[in-house]
């Protein structure tokens, strides 16, 4: 019960702050691709939770994940000062495949 408090609490921080219109800053102009990295490390934490919420197999947990990320990307786009980047979705795919690839790795090597 509690992993999904911290499930659900993750996802609507995530959204509201993928969606809120954000000044740019000085970080992200000294941190190449800082932006990608957020992505990255959001969808990672995301896999993380989801997956230890609910108990749902890789390839449904990825799926559901990278079809959130796709839907944020498509709200960005008509929301003004925001926009939408098939790099940020690939960014997004990258921390979900990560976490997944590296909990398969996990479970092989234990077996």
């Amino acid at each position: 019960m509690f992993a999904r408090a911290i499930f659900l609490s993750l996802l609507i921080v995530i959204t509201i702050a993928f969606l809120w219109q954000f000044p740019s800053h000085e970080a992200s102009r000294m941190i190449p691709h800082a932006d990608k990295w957020v992505h990255f490390s959001a969808f990672f934490l995301l896999s993380v939770t989801l997956h230890k919420a609910f108990d749902l197999s890789g390839k449904l947990a990825s799926s559901l994940l990278l079809i959130y990320g796709c839907a944020i990307e498509v709200i960005q786009y008509y929301i003004p000062g925001r926009g939408s980047d098939v790099m940020d979705w690939l960014a997004d795919a990258a921390g979900v495949t990560a976490y997944f690839t590296l909990l398969w790795l996990y479970r092989k090597r234990r077996d």
